[in-house]
């Protein structure tokens, strides 16, 4: 039986595969919006903001639920990311995840953020 952070980060990674193979322009504005929420998350370096930010991220995949999206529309994929990008990264000083699950999935999503189209 896999461990929690083994089927998490699992999780999060097959559905950033699946957005990098949708169409150019989508991934464009998916990694441009996860990539606004990494660098709001930074600049602050505050862990209540960025627990907010990651309430913030679930309320959007709520609304774009709310608005019958699929999980590739940008709507919802961008949020989910973030919030996944935000999860793993209280993860390194709460422990939620294991440092290695954590570790992999803030670096593969940065690098998807930081893609320039």
């Amino acid at each position: 039986m896999s461990s929690p952070s083994f089927s998490y980060g699992e999780s999060v990674l097959s559905h950033l595969e699946k957005v990098q193979q949708l169409p150019v322009e989508v991934q464009a504005d998916i990694a441009m919006r996860v990539d606004s929420y990494i660098k709001l998350a930074k600049a602050t370096k505050d862990e209540i903001f960025l627990e907010r930010l990651a309430f913030r991220a679930v309320e959007e995949q709520a609304k774009a639920i709310g608005q019958g999206v699929n999980t590739m529309d940008p709507r919802w994929a961008a949020p989910a990311l973030a919030e996944a990008w935000c999860y793993a990264t209280m993860s390194l000083s709460k422990g939620y995840l294991d440092r290695m699950h954590a570790e992999a999935i803030i670096a593969a999503i940065e690098t998807f953020a930081s893609r320039r189209f």
